[in-house]
C-alpha cells in the first residue's frame, strides 16, 4: 500500500452504499447466510435468466384474474422494481429492468462477492446505456433490512429461491423481511415469488390477495 486511494472502476458506481466482509455484515449469524456461503448453488435451484418466466407468469395471472400487471405497474410513475437475493443469478435485476420495462430496480444481496461480480456483468453491458448505473442499484444487504428504500416505493418485487425449505431462514429474517417486503410496496403492487415454500405467502395474504400460488410461483397484491 502506498496510500493513494485506489481508483474508481466503472462497475463501482452500480453499488450503493458499502461491501462488508463475511466476518462483518450484521447477518453473519443468520443460518441461511452460513450455508449459502457453503453451497451458493441453492439460491439457483429454480432461477437463470427470467424474462420468458415472468412472461408466461403474468399471461397466466392475467388468464386467470383479468388483472394485467405490467398495466398496473405503469400506471403511475416512476415504476421502481425490487429484486431480492439474486445471487450467482448475475443479471436477475437487468432482466427485471428489460422484461417488465421498469424505470428502476433496486437489487439486494447478502452475499458481498455475488454483489461485486453482478456489479461487474452489469458495467460490461452498459456501453449501449451509459446511464445505467442510475436504473440499477445494487445493495450489499439482507432481505429483512431495505433501509435504503422509502415506504410504498416500489412496485413490483421478484425473488427466486428465497423464500424456500432448502434455505433455513431464521424466524426473526423471515418476520423482519415480510414486513419490510409490505413497507416498501405501493398500494397495487406486486410480489412475485419463484420456488417458495408457501410461508412468505401465508404472511403476506394479510396485506392484500394471492392472484396466483402455485408450487412453483405465487404473485401477490398489496391491498
Amino acid at each position: 500500500m502506498d496510500g493513494h486511494l485506489a481508483p474508481f472502476l466503472p462497475w463501482q458506481a452500480f453499488i450503493e452504499g458499502s461491501i462488508y466482509a463475511d466476518t462483518e455484515v450484521p447477518w453473519r449469524h443468520d443460518p441461511a447466510f452460513a450455508l449459502l456461503r457453503e453451497l451458493p448453488g441453492l439460491q439457483a435451484s429454480v432461477s437463470g435468466r427470467i424474462p420468458a418466466a415472468l412472461a408466461q407468469i403474468m399471461a397466466l395471472v392475467r388468464a386467470l384474474t383479468q388483472v394485467d400487471i405490467l398495466h398496473v405497474i405503469h400506471t403511475h410513475r416512476p415504476a421502481r422494481g425490487l429484486c431480492l437475493g439474486f445471487g450467482m443469478n448475475v443479471l436477475e435485476p437487468y432482466d427485471l429492468l428489460q422484461a417488465c420495462a421498469l424505470d428502476m430496480v433496486h437489487a439486494y444481496e447478502w452475499i458481498g462477492e455475488q454483489v461485486m461480480e453482478a456489479a461487474q456483468a452489469l458495467a460490461a453491458l452498459s456501453s449501449p446505456e451509459p446511464a445505467l448505473a442510475t436504473r440499477i442499484r445494487l445493495h450489499h444487504g439482507t432481505i429483512s433490512h431495505l433501509s435504503a428504500l422509502a415506504a410504498a416505493s416500489i412496485r413490483l418485487v421478484y425473488a427466486a429461491s428465497v423464500f424456500n425449505n432448502e434455505i433455513p431462514m431464521a424466524p426473526q429474517t423471515l418476520t423482519r423481511a415480510t414486513a419490510e417486503i409490505v413497507r416498501v410496496l405501493a398500494p397495487g403492487g406486486f410480489m412475485v415469488s419463484r420456488g417458495s415454500a408457501g410461508v412468505l405467502e401465508e404472511r403476506l395474504v394479510a396485506h392484500g390477495r394471492l392472484l396466483l400460488h402455485t408450487p412453483s410461483v405465487s404473485v401477490f397484491q398489496k391491498g
